[in-house]
């Protein structure tokens, strides 16, 4: 980020662009506009659509001579300078494994355009220390369970954290849930009745995460998840609906994630299946009068429906 920052300091001229780097496969550049406003610009090969002007970015669209087209997003407001850089990162990084430029244009548009939410929502500070340990245990279970059982793109469209679903995963005929505690930890939080209570058989994950040193070999933050996510889309389209549920629920990389606060060893994982039988709370046992609920549940009480493995149907 302090290199992109000082990229665009440097600029002296207006209309100035340069390539982000010789590697991106996009023909995407930082400079300055006529105006003589911070830009992100994109030349692509399709007419880009639904491009509106928010508060922290003016945009415009371009013919080119050469039958292209270009999508310009400038900085409005100087006051949202840092944000800016932070956006241009995230489109520059997001973007890096779209392999179909014809795609291009839609994922720009895309992206900015949940950017432009989050901010309309106030939803630009970083997670909680909480919020990213929940989220590095669902992405870490997707990394090594999900992607390699039903293939990268499904896996990664079962997520339902971000669409406000009971389970963080929704697959075929089953679901996961998971949740993320440090080791040791013989309780876990269960946020409503209905995240296991399901007609549905599924499975209870419990990752189990400590924080760690920056040295550990074995450390990982959510921006390490986030590039390991990554490279393991072939679809461009199911990857670019992946980063935008990971901007609706807040995440997007920030070097602030790769600090020792947001640093963790997982230590263990262990799965739990939950059929009709299984002990939780249950909306056909409840009296009416209770509406919702939140309660917690002993691990060493369920050991019966422990799973060394998690078992694929």
């Amino acid at each position: 980020m302090d290199n992109l920052y000082n990229t665009f300091e440097r600029f002296r001229e207006i209309n100035v662009y340069q390539r982000v780097d010789s590697m991106h496969p996009l023909d995407l550049y930082v400079g300055i506009d006529d105006l003589s406003r911070w830009t992100l610009l994109l030349i692509c090969d399709t007419k880009p659509r639904n491009l509106t002007s928010s508060k922290m970015i003016v945009t415009r669209v371009g013919h080119r001579e050469d039958n292209r087209w270009s999508i310009s997003l400038s900085l409005k407001d100087d006051t949202y300078a840092e944000m800016f850089v932070l956006f241009c990162g995230d489109i520059i990084d997001s973007s890096r494994s779209i392999r179909d430029k014809k795609k291009a244009a839609r994922f720009i548009t895309n992206r900015y355009n949940e950017w432009r939410n989050m901010l309309a929502n106030a939803r630009n500070e970083l997670l909680s220390g909480e919020e990213a340990k929940g989220l590095l245990g669902e992405m870490y279970f997707l990394d090594l369970n999900l992607m390699d059982h039903f293939g990268a793109e499904k896996a990664a469209l079962s997520w339902m954290g971000p669409k406000g679903a009971h389970q963080d995963y929704i697959v075929d005929d089953t679901w996961y849930e998971i949740k993320t505690v440090s080791s040791g930890r013989e309780e876990i939080r269960i946020s409503s009745i209905e995240q296991l209570d399901c007609e549905n058989r599924g499975k209870l994950v419990i990752v189990y995460a400590d924080k760690t040193s920056l040295t550990n070999e074995r450390a990982i933050n959510l921006n390490v998840l986030y590039r390991r996510l990554m490279s393991r889309f072939s679809d461009d389209d199911a990857k670019a609906e992946f980063c935008n549920m990971l901007l609706r629920y807040g995440y997007y990389p920030r070097r602030e994630y790769e600090t020792e606060e947001y640093t963790y060893e997982v230590k263990g994982i262990s799965y739990y299946s939950v059929p009709n039988t299984f002990p939780c709370l249950r909306r056909s046992g409840l009296p009416y009068s209770i509406v919702k609920a939140e309660y917690y549940l002993s691990l060493p009480a369920i050991q019966e429906y422990r799973e060394d493995d998690i078992v694929w149907n």
